[in-house]
């Protein structure tokens, strides 16, 4: 119990200096987004009152209908452009190609069309060398697909592709590895597979760079 109490000491300790650290930035930082926040919902209101309602004051249900619609759209199309952005710029940013032992892959979320990868740095894997990948769709990795190749990106075609049993691999992928972010599901992502058959390989290689 005693030991307990002080772990959570040390954690609201850390916290604490975090927040000291962090505190003005992050408080400068929403109040700039809760202020553009008020002034842009205060000009949608203002809008969707002159589109939708007549100089008598009545509300016209078909223009109503049109601002829902085009509002929906330009939502989901922002959000898909900025997630459009942060994706490139993580790709800049971790973007490698490795050459890897993979043993297994299988659908893991067969609604989302996701794929997880699994291999190591060695034949013989063990707990310090095993790898994790992730096979999944988005406008980015379909962009990258049709300058890489000339095809859309299928996370079926690609985790599939993965021979059984351990096989050696180019795995073109990006993404933070550590065993930390695994606890959040946050595992680098694979663009490309390019494997050869090891079965009459002897011996084994390490691949850790």
């Amino acid at each position: 119990m005693d030991a307990l109490k002080s772990f959570l000491q040390i954690i609201v300790s850390i916290i604490a200096v975090i927040w000291s650290v962090f505190k003005s930035p992050i408080l400068y930082t929403a109040g700039k987004i809760t202020s553009l926040s008020a002034r842009l919902f205060a000009w949608y209101k203002l809008l969707w009152f002159k589109v939708t309602y007549d100089k008598y004051g009545d509300f016209i249900p078909a223009k109503g209908m049109i601002m829902v619609v085009g509002t929906t759209a330009l939502v989901l199309i922002i959000y898909a452009a900025a997630t459009l952005v942060l994706q490139t710029g993580y790709y800049l940013a971790t973007h490698k190609k490795e050459h890897v032992y993979l043993t297994q892959s299988e659908e893991i979320y067969p609604d989302d069309n996701i794929w997880g990868v699994r291999g190591c740095y060695t034949r013989n894997c063990d707990s310090e060398s095993s790898l994790y990948y992730r096979i999944g769709p988005s406008l980015f990795h379909h962009i990258w697909s049709l300058s890489d190749d000339g095809n859309l990106f299928l996370p079926d075609a690609i985790g599939a592709g993965v021979p059984t049993g351990s096989t050696r691999c180019e795995v073109e992928s990006y993404g933070i590895r550590a065993r930390v972010l695994m606890l959040f599901h946050i595992y680098p992502r694979a663009l490309k597979m390019v494997c050869e058959n090891t079965a009459a390989e002897g011996a084994v290689q390490d691949l850790r760079p």
